[in-house]
C-alpha cells in the first residue's frame, strides 16, 4: 500500500509539473528535435557533396591520365562550378593548372589557380600562389608574379616554398640582393638533405658566380 501511495504521489507530482510547465517544454522539445533534424540533414547534405565532388574529381583525373586536356578542363568546370568550395575542386584545380600550364595554355592555367587561391583553404592557396607566380614568370610577368606571392606571411610549412619563389622572381627582376636573401632563407627552412634545399643552393651558387 505504502507504494501504490508513493507512485502515485510521483505521478501527481510529475503531473502537477507538466500542467506547471507544458508552455514552455513543448517548444522547447520541438527546437531540440528540429535542431537535432537540421544537424543531421547537414551532415547527410556534406556527405553527399563530398561524393559527388569526389566523382567529378575522378572524372576529371581519368581524362588527364588519357592526356585529353579539353575533356578534363569540361570536367573540372563542372567540378569548380559545382563544388569550389570542397578539397576536390582545390586539388582539381592545381592538377588541372599543371597540365594546362605543360600544353602551353598559360592564361587558363592562370585563371584557375587565380580561383584556387580564392576559393581553396590555406593549404591548397599557398600552393597555389606560388605555381601562379611561376605561371606569370612564364608568361614575362615579373611583376604580376610577386604580386601573387602576397605581403602575408604563410605558415611554417609552406614557407620555404614561398620563399624559393620570391627569389625566383626578385632575381627575373633584377634584384639580386632580395633573391640572395629569399633562397638563403628558404635554403635554411626546407630540411637538411632535401633535393628542395639543394636546387635552392645551387641558384645561390649560381647567382654568386654572376658578381
Amino acid at each position: 500500500m505504502r507504494e501504490d501511495l508513493e507512485q502515485q504521489e510521483q505521478l501527481d507530482a510529475i503531473r502537477g509539473f507538466w500542467d506547471d510547465n507544458k508552455r514552455w517544454i513543448v517548444p522547447l522539445a520541438f527546437v531540440v528535435l528540429a535542431s537535432a533534424a537540421a544537424f543531421n540533414g547537414w551532415k547527410w547534405w556534406q556527405s553527399r557533396q563530398a561524393d559527388q565532388a569526389a566523382q567529378a574529381l575522378q572524372a576529371m583525373e581519368s581524362a588527364l591520365a588519357g592526356q585529353d586536356v579539353d575533356k578534363a578542363r569540361a570536367a573540372y568546370k563542372v567540378l569548380a562550378a559545382d563544388f569550389g568550395a570542397t578539397a576536390q575542386a582545390s586539388l582539381g584545380g592545381l592538377q588541372m593548372a599543371r597540365a594546362l600550364a605543360s600544353a602551353g595554355r598559360l592564361a587558363e592555367a592562370r585563371s584557375v589557380l587565380e580561383q584556387v587561391v580564392r576559393e581553396g583553404g590555406p593549404e591548397f592557396s599557398w600552393v597555389a600562389r606560388v605555381r601562379l607566380a611561376g605561371v606569370m614568370l612564364d608568361e614575362g610577368n615579373a611583376k604580376g608574379a610577386l604580386d601573387a606571392l602576397g605581403t602575408d606571411k604563410p605558415p611554417r610549412q609552406f614557407s620555404p616554398l614561398v620563399l624559393d619563389r620570391r627569389g625566383d622572381v626578385q632575381a627575373v627582376l633584377g634584384n639580386r640582393d632580395e633573391a640572395r636573401a629569399s633562397w638563403k632563407t628558404a635554403a635554411d627552412e626546407f630540411p637538411e638533405q632535401s633535393t628542395s634545399r639543394e636546387i635552392v643552393q645551387r641558384k645561390l651558387q649560381t647567382l654568386d658566380s654572376f658578381k
